[in-house]
């Protein structure tokens, strides 16, 4: 069918256009609310200690400050936050850009991000807490914790999974790595096409599971035979340079650790402890939760705090799965009186951080009501009517930690290829809950002096 000509306008559409921003758009209530001079501080003050000399033209720290916030309230990628700031008006707002032809790449967004890191990102937090609290819709007295997991964006980890992975990227690294690994090389071409096989072997026809460990062992025996040659030539004493060779020697570290890991699974049909299960991101562990539909969880354990308000403030557990919910119970104390000058006088945690010494160390920290859940038929070691005030409040960090996890913020599977990116989304994922919390009790505030 023939395509009928469009008429010619006689007066071509202008692409420029004036538009007014209304008053009560999300994001410039959010740019009145927020006290910039203090972030561009804390922004200038990390940029500091990261670069050697303050050479160089100085980052455009208001507007990209700006663009960090637009991604922490909206979940977006890098490429959309740069298309938004270009043509949207209520973004550019937000940036400081309505008077201006300055635009920041999805580059620049990137790299200003990855500086701020996971630090800067809890020190931007902190920020916006110190505002809500002059506010007066903070209440820094009451503090209720608990620990979540933090899932990657990473496929289940099985054993023929992270064997056919550890052989693509030998593959691709090998290629540009020089002819000191001219043997290993000669040894994938050898056995490509019955690795390949294997895997498909693995994935499409091996139903049981002891079909599925016949094909994973033959798979261990070629994975391993690739590895010894990969070992023969940087024990040679290969001086190891450039990227490729780098990744070599970094996969077949891992890899040294893994593959016993390996064998344990396909002899006894158990996981071994403590066992890697990412090759790109190996500080990634399992944390078993026990929760009906999903018993584990891959990632990175957090800990999560409610303020008096409903704000929220959380960082990554040192240690991981392997530290004790003990050891968190106090040092989310801790993290709150670094932002706040102070110990709660109300706090409350699970009973997975109950002990005496817990309670005392609390009490010793300055806390006045220590609601750590008992175990067992032990008392509380506060009044029944605090205690039942406590699980109430308690019962809302759980609310909190789902709407993180939403798909609204992105703290759960995050964009990211390393555990310090991880460290990052999670971070700005509680800076944009706290953003919108921020701008709709200010609201309320207005609602009611009015």
């Amino acid at each position: 069918m023939a395509q009928i000509p469009r008429q010619a306008e006689l007066f071509a559409q202008k692409i420029k256009a004036r538009i007014e921003v209304s008053e009560n758009h999300e994001l410039v209530r959010l740019e009145r609310a927020l006290d910039w001079d203090e972030l561009i501080e804390s922004a200038m003050a990390i940029r500091s200690k990261k670069i050697k000399a303050p050479t160089g033209p100085e980052p455009h720290y208001r507007e990209l400050l700006g663009a960090v916030t637009l991604m922490a309230v909206k979940n977006i990628t890098y490429r959309d936050a740069e298309d938004l700031i270009a043509h949207y008006a209520p973004a550019r707002y937000l940036c400081n850009l309505m008077d201006s032809d300055w635009r920041p790449d999805h580059i620049t967004i990137f790299e200003f991000t990855q500086m701020l890191g996971e630090a800067g990102m809890s020190k931007i937090n902190g920020d916006i807490l110190g505002t809500a609290k002059d506010a007066g819709i903070l209440d820094h007295s009451h503090l209720m914790s608990d620990t979540t997991a933090q899932e990657a964006k990473i496929p289940y980890p099985n054993e023929v999974g992270l064997m056919a992975k550890y052989m693509g990227i030998v593959k691709k690294a090998v290629g540009k790595a020089g002819k000191v690994f001219s043997k290993a090389r000669t040894k994938i071409k050898e056995v490509e096409k019955k690795i390949k096989g294997l895997v498909r072997a693995s994935h499409l026809f091996a139903k049981t599971k002891e079909q599925k460990r016949k094909v994973g062992k033959k798979l261990y025996h070629v994975s391993q035979e690739i590895h010894q040659e990969l070992l023969k030539a940087i024990e040679a004493g290969v001086t190891i340079k450039g990227k490729s060779q780098q990744e070599l020697a970094r996969v077949t570290d891992i890899m040294k650790a893994l593959f016993p890991q390996i064998k344990h699974f396909l002899d006894t049909g158990f996981v071994a402890p403590k066992k890697i299960i990412h090759l790109k991101m190996s500080e990634l562990y399992a944390i078993v939760r026990g929760k009906a539909g999903k018993s584990v969880e891959f990632g990175l354990k957090w800990g999560i705090s409610r303020i008096g308000g409903g704000f929220i403030q959380g960082f990554m557990i040192n240690g991981g799965d392997h530290c004790s919910d003990k050891r968190f119970c106090i040092e989310a104390i801790r993290v709150h009186q670094a932002t706040h000058g102070e110990a709660p006088s109300v706090y409350g945690f699970d009973r997975g951080g109950y002990s005496q010494k817990n309670i005392k160390k609390a009490e010793r920290m300055g806390v006045t009501h220590v609601g750590i859940a008992p175990t067992g038929q032990t008392a509380w070691a506060v009044s029944d009517s605090m205690a039942e005030k406590i699980k109430r409040e308690r019962a809302q960090v759980e609310g909190c930690i789902g709407t993180i996890k939403s798909p609204i913020y992105g703290f759960n599977k995050p964009n990211a290829r390393s555990v310090k990116a991880m460290g990052t989304y999670g971070q700005r994922a509680i800076v944009g809950f706290n953003m919108r919390k921020l701008v709709r009790e200010l609201k309320n505030l207005e609602i009611a002096a009015a």
